[in-house]
């Protein structure tokens, strides 16, 4: 029987970006699916301390680390997400034996992060792995907008390769001129080059902190369009105007990319990160290259855009792999193997 005393907070960061949807996704559906109150806060150390004997969900590590975690009540059942990192993250990894002690529960998206955090301290069996998700109907639904017409509106022409990449690369969230390492922008704008040199290239992007990117873009004379959207919902409709997604990142704990891409009929090429790593199969719905690889990277987009066959397949692969990962599947994976031994 679930105890009805018992909420579940779910912690955000202040800003709205992509984490923050999850948070909004896992709240909306565990209620629906469960009738169990779910409070979606935005961090504040105040109203972290204030909060007794509950359930309290931190859905990033930011939001816990590396010292919001010494002000939580010792009462409550403690939960954080931490979706990737690397040996580079010190302070965190520093933080983190200490502040985990405390957790009931960590959880990531993806085999490779856990790895990570096994080799930081923290106990296996205190790590448990589900997977992001994505609203699947959101994203196939925008198959009634015509691809001409949205490329018409955007101003991409006809006959380039339209290149999609929507994320935060750039560090801080102003105008993102230093490059975040983790992403690998240095290197999708050498991979976006190099395919120019072969083809009529257009890069459509999105999400905060595009500087480096864009300055990169315009010295190697490659047209493009930067979309920002406050609603993280509005980005379904930038994939209906691509040939092509390329995740360059040294690490992830999704993307969110790579089911979006899925589930939008868009080829996929990525790097070996995150959850590309557990789900994605090379050739079959992906074409997957080793961290850092430019060589493969451009190989694998180029043999996309020569080949139709290929294309199609990966695309039809793309529509059986998403179906395992909406919203209302992964919500009960949260309930069943987290939340339900603290209700």
């Amino acid at each position: 029987m679930i105890n009805k005393k018992k909420k579940i907070y779910y912690i955000v960061e202040p800003l709205n970006w992509v984490i923050n949807w999850e948070g909004r996704y896992i709240s909306k559906n565990i209620r629906l699916l469960y009738n169990i109150p779910v409070r979606l806060l935005k961090s504040s150390r105040l109203i972290i301390s204030l909060i007794k004997n509950q359930i309290i969900h931190f859905g990033s590590r930011n939001v816990y680390l590396p010292y919001n975690y010494k002000y939580v009540n010792d009462s409550n059942n403690l939960i954080m997400t931490w979706y990737h990192g690397t040996d580079r993250d010190t302070e965190y990894i520093k933080s983190l034996t200490e502040a985990s002690k405390r957790l009931s529960v960590i959880h990531t998206s993806c085999s490779i992060t856990k790895s990570q955090l096994i080799k930081w301290g923290v106990g296996k069996d205190r790590i448990i792995v589900i997977p992001i998700g994505l609203d699947v109907d959101l994203f196939k639904n925008t198959a009634s907008y015509s691809k001409k017409e949205i490329r018409r509106r955007l101003g991409i022409p006809d006959n380039s390769i339209c290149i999609g990449s929507f994320q935060k690369d750039g560090e801080g969230w102003g105008e993102g001129n230093s490059p975040k390492y983790v992403k690998g922008p240095d290197i999708f704008c050498e991979v976006v080059k190099r395919l120019n040199e072969k083809n009529p290239v257009f890069v459509l992007l999105s999400g905060p902190a595009r500087g480096y990117v864009k300055k990169k873009l315009s010295s190697s004379g490659i047209p493009y369009r930067h979309l920002y959207f406050k609603n993280y919902l509005n980005i379904a409709k930038l994939y209906r105007a691509l040939d092509l997604y390329i995740v360059t990142s040294r690490a992830e704990g999704g993307p969110k990319a790579l089911l979006e891409s899925f589930a939008s009929g868009v080829p996929l090429v990525s790097t070996d990160v995150g959850m590309v790593h557990d789900i994605g199969e090379n050739g079959y719905n992906a074409m997957v290259s080793r961290v850092d690889d430019i060589e493969s990277l451009v190989y694998n987009c180029q043999k996309i855009i020569d080949n139709e066959g290929l294309r199609k397949k990966i695309v039809m692969g793309g529509y059986e792999t998403v179906k395992d990962y909406d919203w209302k599947l992964i919500a009960k994976r949260y309930y069943e193997e987290i939340y339900s031994r603290f209700l």
